[in-house]
């Protein structure tokens, strides 16, 4: 190293060494000037307070001396008046040790003891913590899966004990059924109860307010013939008894908002009041944690079956055969270009059990079917939206195996391998086990709210 490299080092070194020093002595000035600022206080009250409690030196009664007071007092003793009494009666000389003078009968006679402060009852601490509870509930208004969460919390903040609410005595109600499009289970309902009849049209004026809702909303009302009718424009016209207003929790897109739960509380309750009508939440739960199980529910049980059928040694197979096998098999070709098999529900509504699409993803067509080859089909069945899985099911493989016989195709899974009569079982097995697990939910595969549901 040379001479210009020690000088530059022994620099280094200096400054660093003043850098310390300075930092030192500015740590050494900034703490002098916080002890001289944070002196302990010579008196402190709420110390002196607490020593005083722990030499037991708090104001206290005796019971047994005023007992034995009593029982000296003569028969006819004159009484004082309560401010007489109030005034002449210092507690601190009372306890004072140079004050010697004892008290005389007047001093302990019954209204100068029913002048000292007596503790709470517990039934005047329930009845403040009422009308706490009261003013804070008429001053903020929330929706009823907050009250519970606010409530716990200004308990925990007044360091008090809930009171018991009133409960007010059970009047008898009219017991509705809601309509079978409407299901608790998967949809946060509330029931409006009208003192007289409302129209349609005054009944839909909460649909309008809320457009901001990315979940199905509907709305019904109870007609004249007991039958519950969906609010369209054709219902405008006529008079209701009853609604109900219903917001689905959950759908394949994930689970319902706290704020669009929100805002579909608030339009029902104003429709209420604008109608002078109660409303009552069938949803007894928090909806918030409902939609959230609901939605983890769905995921488990939203399961599509699929197989395919693929080209054989005889190569592609022609729309022309594939279409005349595919109506003879009972398949309707839909606006969307996929081959359907069609069954009616119990109600009468046509209802897809399974269908078939195009391997290539290209939609069928009459035009399509008549010019053009097929490499491969793929049977699918939606599990939730099946009712009768087994007539689906058995239906589904009888028709491809069919195919596969008739087009010189191979019936394999998705990983293309060949599937066998035990593989087809086992599925069957399968979708008996979803089946089951969402009946015992409470949801009915199938049913037209669990088609909105899967949607």
């Amino acid at each position: 190293m040379t001479d210009l490299h020690w000088a530059l080092l022994g620099l280094g070194t200096l400054i660093i060494g003043a850098v310390l020093a300075f930092n030192w002595w500015q740590e050494r000035k900034f703490r002098r000037e916080t002890f001289k600022r944070f002196d302990e206080p010579q008196y402190d009250a709420l110390m002196e307070e607490a020593h005083a409690i722990r030499r037991n030196e708090e104001f206290h009664i005796d019971p047994h001396a005023v007992r034995d007071d009593e029982d000296d007092l003569p028969e006819h003793t004159e009484l004082k008046q309560l401010d007489e009494a109030e005034s002449e009666y210092d507690p601190v000389a009372d306890h004072s040790a140079e004050n010697e003078t004892s008290l005389t009968s007047e001093d302990v006679s019954e209204p100068t003891v029913a002048a000292v402060d007596t503790p709470v009852s517990d039934i005047d601490l329930e009845q403040d913590a009422w009308v706490e509870e009261e003013h804070i509930a008429a001053t903020t208004e929330l929706p009823p899966w907050e009250e519970d969460i606010e409530a716990h919390q200004n308990e925990e903040q007044l360091d008090i004990e809930p009171a018991p609410m009133a409960v007010s005595p059970a009047i008898a109600q009219p017991v509705l059924t809601i309509p079978p499009e409407v299901n608790p289970e998967i949809d946060f309902v509330g029931v409006l109860s009208l003192p007289a009849s409302a129209s349609g049209q005054a009944l839909r004026q909460f649909l309008l307010s809320i457009t901001d809702i990315d979940k199905p909303v509907y709305a019904y009302g109870l007609g004249g013939d007991q039958r519950w009718h969906l609010l369209t424009r054709e219902q405008e016209s006529a008079y209701f008894t009853a609604a109900i207003c219903s917001l689905q929790l959950a759908d394949r897109s994930g689970a319902v908002s706290t704020g669009t739960l929100s805002r579909f509380h608030l339009a029902v309750e104003e429709l209420a009041k604008s109608l002078d009508a109660s409303v009552e939440w069938l949803n007894t739960e928090n909806p918030v944690q409902q939609a959230t199980e609901l939605d983890q529910f769905c995921i488990e049980v939203d399961q599509m079956v699929g197989f395919h059928l693929t080209q054989g040694a005889s190569g592609p197979f022609t729309g022309t055969k594939f279409r005349g096998l595919a109506e003879a098999g009972g398949l309707i070709l839909g606006e969307d270009g996929v081959y359907h098999y069609m069954a009616e529900d119990g109600n009468g509504n046509p209802q897809a059990l399974f269908s078939v699409v195009n391997h290539d993803n290209q939609p069928f067509s009459v035009d399509m079917l008549r010019t053009s080859v097929i490499r491969g089909l793929t049977f699918q069945l939606d599990i939730p939206r099946v009712q009768n899985y087994t007539e689906a099911y058995n239906h589904m493989v009888l028709l491809a195996r069919q195919m596969e016989h008739s087009l010189g195709a191979h019936l394999v899974d998705d990983k293309q391998r060949q599937l066998s009569d035990a593989q087809i079982d086992n599925i069957r097995h399968q979708i008996k086990l979803i089946h089951d697990k969402m009946i015992a939910h409470g949801i009915v595969p199938g049913q037209a709210y669990a088609l909105r549901l899967f949607s």
